[in-house]
């Protein structure tokens, strides 16, 4: 067995078997690292060399103490029992020794009832110290709630200490305030009136030009904290006209290239349907050239005919002009919507000034 915090463990078998003491050897406890706090007691089993007591130990009913659990019987003889010596016991009637294995069996018993002492006085002398310090522990705990009462006794006067205090402060300022209402201070001087009219009486007598002066301040005051309003007010507004000029700018920007786009799409249009009619006029033109070549051909002497002499083929830049001719009504379109938006900047223009104005 081995102590570990102040406590009595039992180990396993084979460590029972590692620690066992050679023949001869004096066993030992075996004191580990993970001992209690503090030095342990040194252990070491005491030769058995009394002789035992048998008419005292033939006196004990074994009956009789488990019976009545009579611990004190066992007090008083566990010291003859385990420091006895039976080596050299010998039976009173056939004179043999004692069984080897019996003696085996009750010298391991008294090593364990004399370990068992051992842990015994050892956790008794570790309890007067439990005992003491939780002695000592309750003493502190007792002066803490002593100091306890005695501050929470002295808070509460403090409190009590803190409304007196505040309902004197609130009294003095009471009067202190209605000290204050009882007179009316003038503001250029020290002098102090019991009423309005004393006081506007002394404003007429000794500080009219300083009353003078403190309305003009005034009236200087409220005509630039005027002017500063309008200057606001102008401000936003001119704002605002900026935004809705800048405004009215991109929209018209955005109206001119939507309408540029539309112009460019028909003009890309008309193209290729000129385009298209000009291929269409100059294959029936090769067309007309080749008939031509075919007739001249087969009718030689006919060319020299007034009615040969007065046909005209239609040449290309007639074909073109005729084309562009037939444009014209997108050059009017252009010059229409150019007008339309020049129209248009002027009412806002003016609009936005009229507004201007008015506010």
């Amino acid at each position: 067995m081995s102590f570990q915090k102040h406590s009595c463990y039992p180990q396993s078998n084979s460590q029972k078997r590692r620690d066992a003491p050679e023949r001869g050897a004096v066993p030992r406890t075996r004191v580990t690292a993970n001992s209690a706090s503090g030095p342990l007691p040194f252990f070491q089993f005491r030769p058995r060399l009394e002789n035992i007591d048998w008419r005292r130990l033939g006196a004990i009913d074994v009956d009789k103490v488990v019976g009545t659990m009579d611990v004190l019987t066992l007090q008083e003889n566990i010291m003859n029992i385990t420091f006895c010596k039976l080596e050299n016991e010998k039976c009173p009637y056939c004179q043999s020794k004692v069984d080897p294995l019996l003696l085996k069996l009750i010298r391991l018993t008294q090593l364990t009832i004399e370990y068992l002492v051992h842990c015994q006085e050892f956790l008794t002398s570790q309890l007067s110290v439990v005992k003491e310090r939780l002695r000592l522990s309750m003493s502190g705990c007792e002066q803490n709630k002593q100091l306890l009462t005695k501050q929470a006794e002295d808070i509460r006067l403090l409190k009590q200490e803190c409304r007196r205090r505040k309902k004197m402060v609130s009294a003095q300022q009471l009067m202190m305030g209605q000290a204050q209402a009882s007179h009316y201070q003038c503001r250029f001087c020290d002098k102090a009136f019991k009423n309005q009219a004393f006081l506007q009486s002394h404003l007429h007598r000794r500080h009219a030009a300083d009353s003078c002066l403190a309305r003009n301040a005034k009236a200087q005051h409220t005509h630039q904290v005027r002017f500063s309003k309008d200057y606001e007010m102008q401000k936003i507004n001119e704002e605002d006209f900026q935004k809705l000029v800048v405004s009215w700018e991109e929209e018209e920007k955005q109206k001119l290239v939507d309408e540029m786009e539309k112009v460019k799409e028909m003009f890309l249009k008309e193209f290729k349907d000129l385009t298209s009619k000009n291929s269409a006029l100059e294959y029936q033109l090769l067309e007309i050239q080749k008939s031509n070549m075919q007739g001249e051909l087969n009718m030689g002497t006919q060319r020299d005919s007034p009615r040969f002499k007065n046909y005209h083929i239609p040449s290309v830049s007639k074909i073109c002009c005729a084309s562009l001719s037939a444009s014209k009504p997108v050059a009017r379109w252009i010059s229409n919507s150019q007008g339309r938006r020049q129209q248009g900047a002027e009412s806002v223009l003016s609009q936005a000034t009229t507004d201007t104005l008015m506010s």
